[in-house]
């Protein structure tokens, strides 16, 4: 079996007798009524003037006719059923067909419904390929539940589901959505002797694919390839191209290896699958070589291959190979888009070469490439981060003269630029004005707010924006509660501190150790010694980890009190649990052995450190200094030492 999931395993095959009751109008038993069979001769006319006065015979062959020509109308079809549906005796069911599958492709799927009905007030039954029609009008609609009662129908009838109208099925479901469902049904129909083809394969696959699951579309490759179908470069670009978007790219540059060996050419789009999966890892000097390589199979790179290596360099903040990037693709005639330009002007900016950011906005608008608020909103971050609020305030009034429209980013911006040079009045108006142009505000504003507000002492204004949130329809972030607890902590209110972080525990916020950081620290300061080691320990109990920060904050509170041998003791069981001390850590733990005089145990920690490439800091160093002048030990260890210092 492919698939053991939670339901039942028997639910979609078993379902299609229960679910006959949706569509019981369509599916009314009337006798067999038995029509003449049609002669094999040609039709004795062309187009003529008035179909109607034709006999029975010649009429049904200038139906199939018109249906085959492609050029019937809906009217016409059901001015010619209407008239089929009258003649006696009964035309076949193969002429009907025609009309329906005619009215089913001009997707007018409500009067196939209706038809059918009609066929059935009249007795004429339908045949397998009738209800084909009728399944496949149910999936374009999105009627899965009334999909599997003509489905139901199909075996009821005594019908053998042939490969077309299965894959109809399978087709409809994986277009709603039910892809494991459809996986499952195929298996069961496998096990009692259905064969599927490469059709139903790709379908399947490609399912499987657009839900992320690439591992199982893999396994069903497979299953294909032993039932004698010959996997094709269609289905080997599907699983590739899943298998990168969910960073499994090794296992698509596998997979890609065997598609070759098995001589199947590659074609620009699966090499640009792969492109795509190494980028997004960081892997661009695989990403390159196979640039390269479908470039030496003359294959032409596109303008998305181009923007994919770009951005990917530019994420990593490796601007000149962009530009050389870049450069290549101009020189081959490709001409950059929106998005080129984009991904160039955000990473000049974020490295803070914000003039040939400009200067790359210039050539953009030379070049009639025309800049979306992407763009501006780059520039508008990097004229901020470099502390050009004037100029960033000036292009934030040139979008409106564009006729551009802000959104929550292009705010956010604006209100941190403006919070990080202190004009706070300016912060609140621009969010007053956020606002006014209907724009809501996002966790990220209210956290830029708010931690401004505590840093300029409003404890109370910053109170009332977090409680405001909740009005305004915004749930906070665990960032947002984590600039709350920072707040109080540093302005003394531990206690209300204590019942936020109490209040984050009923939420479905995941666990975080940043939170305990900050409490254990603010605890430390406000000299509740007990709870803080106390809240220390809480943090396995809740499936965490300390992190370096963690320790540091408990090591230097530890050592302030006094407790230089518990945090001595700390370090070790610091590196016992897999992390290893930083210079923060030997420093801290230094200075209080020293400060209780442990010289020691000091010297000890100091040759470890040194042994690690860390250097002693300023405070540690004056402390040596001071003591090898009064205490033979330390200038002894000092000795033995000669690098320290």
């Amino acid at each position: 079996m492919l698939l053991k999931i939670k339901t039942d395993s028997n639910h979609a095959v078993q379902g299609t007798t229960r679910a006959l009751s949706s569509l019981s109008s369509l599916f009314t038993k009337h006798p067999l009524q038995n029509s003449s069979a049609i002669p094999n001769n040609k039709p004795r006319f062309q187009n003529p003037q008035n179909p109607h006065l034709l006999g029975p015979k010649d009429f049904e062959y200038f139906v199939r006719h018109q249906c085959k020509s492609g050029k019937l109308t809906l009217n016409d079809a059901l001015t010619y059923f209407d008239k089929l549906i009258a003649t006696q005796p009964s035309p076949l069911i193969q002429t009907f067909n025609f009309v329906l599958g005619s009215a089913s492709k001009l997707k007018c799927n409500p009067d196939v419904f209706s038809m059918y009905r009609k066929l059935n007030v009249e007795g004429i039954k339908p045949n397998l390929y009738t209800l084909s029609i009728l399944l496949n009008c149910c999936c374009q609609l999105k009627q899965m539940s009334s999909g599997f009662c003509v489905f139901g129908e199909v075996i009821k009838r005594g019908f053998e589901p042939d490969l077309v109208t299965v894959s109809i099925l399978l087709k409809g479901m994986c277009g709603d959505g039910k892809v494991l469902d459809a996986v499952q049904v195929f298996d069961k129909m496998s096990e009692r002797g259905f064969q599927g083809d490469g059709v139903i394969y790709g379908i399947l696959i490609n399912g499987l694919c657009s839900i992320g699951h690439p591992a199982m579309a893999l396994e069903l490759l497979r299953k294909m390839e032993k039932s004698g179908f010959r996997g094709t470069l269609m289905t080997f670009s599907m699983v590739i191209d899943a298998f990168c978007k969910d960073g499994m790219v090794d296992e698509a540059a596998s997979l890609f290896s065997e598609m070759v060996s098995k001589q199947i050419s590659p074609d620009a789009v699966v090499y640009g699958s792969l492109i795509n999966g190494f980028c997004r890892l960081g892997r661009l000097k695989e990403a390159v070589n196979v640039f390269d390589e479908m470039v030496s199979q003359g294959l032409t790179p596109d303008l998305v291959m181009y923007n994919t290596l770009i951005h990917g360099f530019c994420q990593v903040g490796m601007w000149e190979e962009a530009m050389k990037i870049f450069n290549r693709m101009v020189g081959k005639g490709i001409s950059p888009d929106v998005v080129t330009f984009t991904s160039l002007i955000d990473s000049l900016c974020k490295e803070g070469k914000t003039g040939e950011a400009q200067r790359i906005f210039d050539l953009m608008i030379q070049q009639g490439a025309k800049p979306d608020i992407r763009t501006y909103n780059s520039l508008l971050n990097g004229l901020c981060l470099n502390s050009q609020l004037d100029e960033a305030t000036k292009l934030f009034g040139l979008i409106v003269d564009k006729g551009l429209e802000f959104d929550a980013f292009s705010y956010n911006i604006m209100i941190s630029g403006y919070c990080k040079s202190w004009k706070i009045d300016e912060a609140f108006q621009l969010f007053q004005k956020m606002h006014d142009d209907g724009i809501k505000p996002t966790a990220a504003t209210y956290n830029t707010l708010i931690g401004m507000l505590f840093q300029s002492g409003q404890v109370s204004t910053a109170r009332k924006m977090f409680d405001e949130m909740h009005v305004y329809g915004n749930s906070p972030l665990l960032s947002t509660y984590t600039v709350m607890l920072d707040g109080l902590c540093k302005h003394g209110h531990i206690e209300e501190a204590l019942d936020l972080f109490r209040s984050l525990e009923s939420t479905n916020h995941k666990p975080s150790i940043e939170p305990f950081s900050i409490l254990i620290d603010g605890l430390w300061k406000a000299g509740i010694l007990e709870e803080a080691r106390k809240m220390f320990n809480q943090i396995s109990e809740k499936g965490l980890s300390p992190d370096v920060v963690t320790y540091n904050i408990m090591l230097s509170g530890l050592c302030k009190n006094h407790m230089s041998l518990v945090a001595d003791k700390l370090l070790t069981e610091m590196e016992e649990n897999g992390r290893l001390p930083d210079s923060i850590s030997y420093n801290v733990v230094i200075h209080g052995l020293l400060r209780e005089k442990e010289v020691e145990k000091a010297m000890n920690r100091l040759e470890q450190m040194r042994k690690r490439n860390f250097s002693a800091d300023d405070g540690v160093t004056s402390m040596l200094l001071r003591l090898a002048v009064k205490d033979e030990q330390c200038r002894a260890a000092l000795e033995s030492l000669p690098d320290v210092i």
